[in-house]
Formats: C-alpha cells, sequence, structure tokens
C-alpha cells in the first residue's frame, strides 16, 4: 500500500471529516505580566504541561486529569496561599470562586470579612526570583491581580488522544520522576500502573513523542542512553533530536535513522533490527503505522528569535479577533440583561452633610453644624482670672486688673472673655441629589452604576453596542439598522464569511482565493492522488498567506489595529511577524476547520488545532463586546 492510500485510510478511519467535540473548556490563566498559573501554584512561561484550567458553572476552577479533578483553593488563614484540593470545600478554605469584572479571581464562599482575590508576588526568601500566587485584598487597580484567560481548548477527561507505549514484555515505558536535573536514567521499562502522568504519552503530528509535557529525547549515537528533555513551547516546530516516526515491526526510528530499543529496565539507541524484539513497541490505535501523518515540512507559525510566549501570543491574537470581529461580523449577541435592583433616595455630595431635607455645606474647620448653623467647637467665654497692678512696699496687693484673653476672644473688663464669632449661619441649604460614587442619579433615585459595557433602563440593563453598531434592542447589535430587521435567532456567520471580509486584493487577496480553492478540491476529491495533491496545494497556500502577512498585517486586520501592534512591536521584529503569521494562521483555520479533525497534519500553530473548533464558536455566534486595549 503506497503512502498516498494509507494517509487516506488513516483520514477516514479517524473521523477526518468530523469536527472535533469537548463537553468543556479549559483555558491558560494568563497573568498581566504574560505567564501562566500552573498546578503548583507559580508563574511560569506558558505553553508548559499542566497550566489548562477548567471554569466549572458551579463556580470551581479545576485542573482535569485522568486521575480527577483539582480544585484551585485559596486559603485565608495559611499566610493567604493557593493550593490545590482534591475535595470540595468553603470557609477558611474555599474552592469557591467569581470573576468580578471579567479580569479577577475573587475568593467566594469562605470566611474572609473583606473581598479577597487571586494575586501573584514576588518571593524573595523561601524561593528566589518565583513568582508565586497568593490572596490578598481584591484591588480594581492592582496590575499583580489581572487576570486573563487564553487559548481556549476542549477538555476530554479520559484524554484518548494519549496511549501506553510497552514493549514486547508488555512493560510500559515511564517516568515517575519529573524533578530537575532530568536525566535519561529516570526513564525505565518497569510494570504498568495505568498513571497518566507518568505513562500515557501523546504522539504529535510533528513527531515529537511527548510525556506530561517532555519530549522523548535522544543524545548521541548507537548506544547512548535516551531520556526526556524539555519541549519547545506550543508552535514551535520540535528539535531534530526530538522527532522520531513509526518504522517496521512496530519500531520507533529517531532523526538518526537508529531505534529506540530495551536494555535492561533503560531505553537505548541501536541499529534498526527487524528480528530483535527489544525494538517492538506496541501502543493504541491512535498511532498509525505511518505516524507522523501528514505533510513531512507543514508552515509553522515559528519565527526565529521570538521572545512571545505561545500564551502571550495566543492572548494578542485573541485580542485581534476579538477588536475584529466587532467591524468584520454583521451583527453580534448581546450578553443576558439583568437587573440592577432597586435605587436607593440620593444623599449629599463629598463635603456636605444633611440636616432634615437639605445638604449643607461642610462647616469650616474649627465649627461644628447645629442645624443650618455652624458653632465654634471652643467655649462661648472663660474667666482668665486678675493680676496686680499695685503693691505696697510691704507687698500687699491694692489695684487688681482682669488678664488678658486668648486670641479670638473680648474681653468685658471686669472678669470674662468672650469668644468673638460663637456662630455664623451656613446659607440656605440643597436639595438632596447626589448618589455615592458606585451609584448614579436616575428618575431622582439612585441606582447601581451598570457593569462596564452595559446601559440600564432604570434597574433593566442591557449590553451597549460598540462604537459604529446599531442597536437592535435587548437581543442583538448589528453593522447597521438593515440588518436588525433579520431573524435574529436564525443569524450564524460562517467561516467563509469571516474570511470573506479580508485581505480582498493584490497578493493576500490571490494567496486566500488560492487556499479557497485547494479547499473545494479537497472536498471533492475522489482518489488518494487527488487528495495528496490538494493537501499539498492547500498546505502550500496557507504557508504563502502566512509569509505575507508578515508585510501585510493591516489587510487581514485593520490599520488600527496593526498600529497598536507596530507600537509595541516593531515592524520587521520576530515578534511582529510571529502575530501576523500567528493571526493568519487562525484566520486559515477557521477556514479550513470543516475539513479534517487533525488540523496539525497540516499546520504548526500556537494554538492547538485540535482546539480551533471553539474558537470558531466565537465567531459563528458571536457575543457582543466593546473595543478593549491592547493586552
Amino acid at each position: 500500500m503506497n503512502w498516498f492510500s494509507r494517509f487516506l485510510i488513516t483520514l477516514l478511519t479517524t473521523g477526518a471529516f468530523a469536527s472535533a467535540h469537548a463537553a468543556d473548556t479549559s483555558y491558560n490563566v494568563v497573568a498581566s505580566n504574560g505567564q501562566c498559573l500552573d498546578s503548583s501554584g507559580v508563574l511560569s512561561p506558558c505553553g508548559k504541561t499542566e497550566q489548562r484550567f477548567v471554569f466549572g458553572a458551579d463556580d470551581t476552577v479545576y485542573l482535569p486529569g485522568s486521575d480527577g479533578k483539582r480544585y484551585l483553593q485559596g486559603n485565608l488563614f495559611a499566610s493567604k496561599t493557593v493550593s490545590f484540593s482534591t475535595a470540595l470545600s468553603t470557609g477558611n478554605a474555599s474552592t469557591y470562586w467569581s470573576r468580578p469584572g471579567g479580569n479577577q479571581l475573587q475568593l467566594s464562599q469562605s470566611r474572609a470579612m473583606s473581598a479577597m482575590c487571586l494575586s501573584w508576588q514576588l518571593v524573595g526568601t523561601v524561593k528566589p526570583g518565583v513568582l508565586s500566587a497568593e490572596l490578598a485584598l481584591c484591588s480594581a487597580t492592582a496590575a499583580n491581580q489581572k487576570w486573563s484567560l487564553a487559548n481556549p481548548l476542549p477538555v476530554d477527561l479520559a484524554d484518548a488522544s494519549k496511549t501506553q507505549v510497552r514493549s514486547s514484555t508488555r512493560n510500559c515505558l515511564q517516568q515517575v520522576d519529573f524533578t530537575s536535573p532530568l536525566s535519561t536514567s529516570k526513564l525505565n521499562v518497569s510494570a504498568c500502573t495505568g498513571t497518566a502522568k507518568s505513562e500515557y504519552f501523546r504522539f504529535t503530528n510533528q513527531g515529537a513523542i511527548v510525556l506530561n509535557g517532555y519530549c522523548l529525547t535522544t543524545s548521541g549515537d548507537a548506544g547512548s542512553a535516551v531520556g526526556l528533555g524539555s519541549c519547545g513551547e506550543t508552535g514551535v516546530p520540535p528539535a531534530p533530536n526530538q522527532k522520531w516516526k513509526r518504522g517496521s515491526n512496530s519500531s520507533i526510528v529517531s532523526p538518526s535513522g537508529l531505534c529506540l530499543s530495551q536494555k535492561g529496565t533503560g531505553v537505548v539507541l541501536q541499529t534498526c533490527d527487524a528480528g530483535n524484539v527489544f525494538q517492538y513497541w506496541s501502543t493504541s490505535s491512535v498511532v498509525a503505522n505511518n505516524w507522523p501523518q501528514g505533510l513531512a515540512d507543514k508552515p509553522t507559525t515559528y519565527v526565529k528569535d521570538q521572545t512571545l510566549s505561545a500564551g502571550q501570543v495566543t492572548t494578542i491574537v485573541n485580542w485581534i479577533q476579538g477588536e475584529t470581529s466587532i467591524s468584520s461580523t454583521p451583527f453580534c449577541y448581546k450578553t443576558a440583561a439583568y437587573d440592577r435592583g432597586v435605587g436607593i433616595l440620593p444623599g449629599c455630595a463629598d463635603g456636605q452633610y444633611q440636616d432634615g431635607a437639605l445638604c449643607y455645606s461642610n462647616c469650616r474647620s474649627g465649627y461644628h453644624p447645629v442645624g443650618s448653623v455652624c458653632w465654634s467647637d471652643r467655649k462661648l467665654s472663660y474667666q482668665p482670672g486678675n493680676h496686680c497692678t499695685a503693691r505696697d512696699a510691704l507687698g500687699t496687693c491694692w489695684a487688681w486688673a482682669m488678664n488678658s484673653c486668648d486670641e479670638g476672644y473680648t474681653g468685658d473688663r471686669i472678669a470674662t472673655c468672650w469668644l468673638n464669632k460663637p456662630s455664623y449661619q451656613n446659607g440656605a441649604g440643597s436639595l438632596l441629589k447626589s448618589c455615592k460614587s458606585n451609584r448614579e442619579l436616575q428618575a431622582g433615585l439612585c441606582y447601581l452604576k451598570p457593569r462596564d459595557g452595559y446601559q440600564c433602563n432604570v434597574t433593566n440593563c442591557n449590553q451597549r453596542c460598540a462604537s459604529g453598531l446599531a442597536d437592535c434592542g435587548a437581543a442583538a447589535c448589528a453593522s447597521n439598522a438593515n440588518q436588525c430587521v433579520n431573524t435574529i435567532s436564525n443569524m450564524v456567520v460562517s467561516t467563509a464569511m469571516m474570511i470573506g471580509s479580508f485581505a480582498t486584493a493584490g497578493a493576500m487577496g490571490e494567496a486566500k482565493v488560492g487556499a479557497m480553492t485547494a479547499k473545494e478540491a479537497y472536498k471533492i476529491a475522489d482518489t488518494a492522488e487527488k487528495l495528496a495533491s490538494a493537501t499539498v496545494a492547500l498546505s502550500s497556500n496557507i504557508n504563502n498567506f502566512m509569509n505575507l502577512a508578515e508585510k501585510n498585517l493591516a489587510s487581514i486586520s485593520s490599520t488600527d489595529i496593526e498600529a497598536k501592534i507596530a507600537a509595541r512591536y516593531p515592524r520587521d521584529s520576530a515578534d511582529y511577524r510571529h502575530i501576523a503569521r500567528e493571526w493568519a494562521a487562525r484566520q486559515m483555520l477557521f477556514y479550513i476547520s470543516d475539513l479534517i479533525k487533525d488540523l496539525d497534519t497540516i499546520i504548526i500553530t500556537s494554538v492547538d488545532p485540535s482546539g480551533i473548533t471553539g474558537v470558531v464558536d466565537a465567531f459563528a455566534k458571536p457575543p457582543c463586546k466593546d473595543h478593549t486595549p491592547m493586552p
């Protein structure tokens, strides 16, 4: 059977024409410094293992896994730390969270007297230089309490994409110790335990074999040991010594053409020998006989010398998507309306006090109010005493005089000092018409201010349409009033509609048309040869589209978006080109997402293509949102 036939059969047997599906979505939780929260409660570069969090409908935040859920837990009386628990809890240690404003994580169902939020702080004593998550008093302005959700991907707790790697003796290739430094002696062949973290590998379509976020890595020639090493970030092609392929007789072949072989309880490289049973490795059906599938040289968003992590570039591309969707999609769906509660009577403004139904300016310093009159805090009068003014030779005083009065007092020349200005009239007063800072005056009452992006009519609050969009009422916004007359419930944006609004002229337009043509050829291919030819053409046009995007970012976004990116990442810099390629790749992935399940057989990108369907949904029924600053 030739390569084309095997490729076609593999596509069909793996549900090539079916879309991916997952019950939940996991995210990277990205701090304002661009790093991601991980399973140990510290911040580290995004793209590593165990950084995928699910926000449950029950207000929990957890790490999914084959061994169950591990809940993010805030501990009030343990130095305000955060940890992970396999059980739900409330009170002093709570596993429940809310997201006020959408960019904070506030502990809920706890005994905290004040609102406590997830924060991060540089720990310089216990772990020098380690950014550790903790709890702190919530502050809307604290940069270290800002968290964004990036890189949405579907969650499958069964994780059928991973497999055990069994030797001819039915033992498993496994590693239990992942502490630094990694060494080849830690990877061994032992009795299978069924533990996902230590013995379930993922075989990527880029040729990497990954266990718990680390890649199977060669270190030399025949006879050298094999171990696990750090993988490049998502979107970065595997290193040359981390690319493998399936060989004959179920062998696993290194880039140098040597075979992975069991030697005692360890693994080494040896010259491939079809008769050597120690080079036989069985896997589940997720690893095809012709793995890795797809094109040998796939187009990639990777740019040499790029500095942005996968999480950072994904956050920026998510922002580009949100900004372009406002102007490129003909309509959007408003989020649910809410009731902000009844209004309360207004009060006095800052710098005023209330007496009855009127407001008066605060009294001057040294005075206090009594109704509309301000009275001095000083005594109205006092007796300063007398002093002798005439004595005889024997010391007898024959004349007395009153002592001087303090400043602000006048004496009666007898015995008493009287306050010069004991009171003053504080004006006529004004009606109550001011609200506290968190409320606004409407129809004579003070109501809670609307949430960001909302507008309220008395108590009912609806999402506000972004600048330039027509308001279609409670349900949607549209690019113009005519769009509002469509049946809102039937409004769905197709990927063709989305991609059709960008790059309509010049070389970018030609590359886009080329990709569209290749896609249609792929859909109607009825032979393995035609399918392979269409795949190569599609890949080539995608790569061309990404190459051109490096110089034409504005044509696939907007001049305003491009200017904001260029202001932070200079044009022609590696990071600018990386962002442009990622956004171009995402548009292409939108367009071809209905073709095959394993999109990473065609392209290498920072967003795991297996989760692109979740991102497409954000365009298919786009939620209304206002313009936001670039992250």
